[in-house]
Parts: structure tokens; sequence; C-alpha cells
């Protein structure tokens, strides 16, 4: 990830914004894709948070690495994409004819499948959606970085949503 040290640009300056900005992008973008697994919805979140960093700009401390400031500001553009695809997925309206939802999971059924999970996937989950910690915290206890973290529970969940599946067909 590019560091840069330089202060956020003027308030009204939109072209030093542009110069202070681009290096980030192309890692934003690659944050976006890995959470999205979508370019259009990649390309879409990425300039959402270009957006939100403008108008979020002053938040900034001088002097401080804008890189994990607007990482933060792509992943939670990247959890509100999801979250709106998904609650309109859920309110679509009626299953179409001879298609059977598929069963729901109860939370024994859950914690055997989290219980399978390799030690550093269980601790993602947990200090995630447990714990209720952000990435940067996450990463400070794993001792990785933020976006490492991110990914580490990406990989967690596709490898949970993988056993949750023999979960139900042994019941």
């Amino acid at each position: 990830m590019t560091t840069i040290a330089a202060a956020p640009p003027d308030a009204a300056d939109i072209g030093s914004f542009e110069v202070w900005i681009e290096p980030l992008l192309a890692a934003g973008y690659r944050l976006a894709y890995a959470m999205l697994q979508s370019q259009p919805e990649a390309e879409d979140a990425i300039q959402d948070a270009a957006l939100r960093a403008w108008a979020a700009r002053h938040r900034l401390r001088p002097g401080s690495d804008p890189a994990p400031w607007f990482m933060t500001i792509v992943a939670n553009q990247c959890r509100q994409q999801r979250r709106s695809r998904w609650w309109s997925v859920l309110k679509g309206g009626d299953v179409p004819e001879g298609v059977q939802p598929p069963p729901a999971i109860d939370g024994a059924d859950l914690r055997r499948a989290v219980a399978r999970l390799p030690h550093r996937h269980r601790l993602a989950l947990v200090l995630r959606y447990y714990l209720d910690l952000s990435f940067e915290e996450m990463g400070r206890v794993q001792g990785i970085s933020a976006v490492a973290a991110k990914a580490r529970v990406h990989r967690a969940l596709v490898r949970l949503r993988a056993e949750v599946p023999e979960e139900l067909s042994d019941a």
C-alpha cells in the first residue's frame, strides 16, 4: 500500500484532492473487488468512497497516513453495498414455483460449523462479529494489518458457508 505523508488537500481545491487520492485508488479498488467479487460493483464502491473521502477530508489529521483512513471508507462502502443488495434480495417477493427455500440452520449447527474452522478463521469471526472490533483493532490483536484482518474474515466466511450445507445434509 502506498504511504502518503502529505497534508489533506485544501477545502476548495479539487485538483489537489485528485492528486492526493490517486495513489490510494488502486489499493481501494482491490479491496472493493475482494469484498464485492464484481468489477462493476467494485468500481461503484470506489467512486462512492472517493466522494465520501472528499466530503470527510477535514477529518484526517495532518501528517497522518491517509491509506488506512481511505481503506476504512472503502470497506464501509462495500459493507453498505452488500447490505443494500441483500436487503433487496430478501425483500424481493415470492419464491418461484418448484423452488424450495434452503432449510434454516439453527444455532447449534452454526456453532458446530464454526468449531470446525481453523483457529485463525474462528478467531477472526469472533473478533469481528462477537466482539464487534474494527479491522484495525483486529489487526492489532492478530499482529496483521487491517486489510489482512478484513481478508481473513472474508476467507473465514467463505469457508464457513462451505461448511454449513454439510451440516444441513447431516440433519
